[in-house]
């Protein structure tokens, strides 16, 4: 039986996050990528994916909003110089934003096999997302096992499944990789949450990005792209609200 080792919540799209002891869950662990960072001139929402500066900063709830930590320096979001701070820290200008029901914003991701360290000309594309929601706007959650993160540390080198390149909401103790495979097309109770698997989790060039200490590299995503169809962990949608603890178990109720 497994247990929740970490929870983690990520307040604005792209920025680290911060880890939980205990959350409640409604269709979304609440705050949870619930800002973005807009650029002004295209209107796009900005990635990782196409600007791995933003890995560099965090962001945290706060009781009437989110604090943003960047270069040591903090911004809250009502602040009034919140925007300029972001903007100048990103040269470029942009502003923070909360999005309304339904909106959508443009985001753009670069693609590529994974298997080229320095790709030349990696493909670009273009699509709607909602702040707060994966590309898949059925999963609102991200899980991963800890058997997976230690053996790509193991096999692919040192921080290869440091957990901040995959940015999951629920770390579960597992003692072999990619074991939590064997949950897709279940129902997980996760302490008193209970969520759809809907899939296994494709990765993108988010997990190839300098991370802290380690530097930029593809060999996590080239591992991934020739062992495991280029996918780890898995896509939730929660289906039953309630509240998780690290150290609640995880149980398949219908097995």
């Amino acid at each position: 039986m497994s247990t929740i080792e970490q929870l983690w919540r990520y307040p604005v799209k792209s920025l680290q996050g911060e880890q939980l002891t205990s959350t409640e869950v409604t269709d979304v662990i609440p705050g949870d990528r619930a800002w973005g960072i807009l650029d002004n001139e295209s209107g796009q929402l900005l990635s990782a994916k196409r600007v791995p500066k933003l890995l560099e900063g965090s962001a945290a709830l706060v009781d009437d909003g989110c604090l943003i930590t960047i270069d040591g320096n903090e911004f809250h979001s009502n602040d009034a110089g919140v925007d300029a701070g972001l903007s100048a820290w990103l040269d470029r200008e942009v502003r923070l934003a909360l999005p309304t029901p339904g909106e959508q914003a443009t985001i753009e991701i670069e693609w590529d096999e994974g298997l080229d360290e320095t790709p030349e000309e990696p493909e670009v594309f273009e699509f709607s997302t909602s702040p707060g929601w994966f590309f898949d706007s059925s999963s609102s959650l991200h899980l991963i096992g800890s058997g997976t993160l230690t053996m790509l540390d193991s096999r692919v080198g040192e921080g290869a499944g440091d957990v901040r390149r995959f940015r999951p909401n629920i770390v579960v103790a597992t003692s072999e990789a990619f074991i939590e495979d064997e949950w897709v097309g279940k129902e997980l109770l996760l302490g008193g949450v209970t969520v759809d698997v809907k899939k296994r989790t494709d990765r993108c060039i988010v997990i190839s990005r300098a991370f802290g200490e380690f530097p930029a590299s593809r060999k996590t995503l080239k591992y991934l792209s020739k062992n495991h169809q280029r996918e780890a962990g898995l896509s939730l949608e929660p289906i039953k609200p309630g509240l998780m603890t690290v150290g609640d178990t995880v149980e398949v109720p219908n097995d």
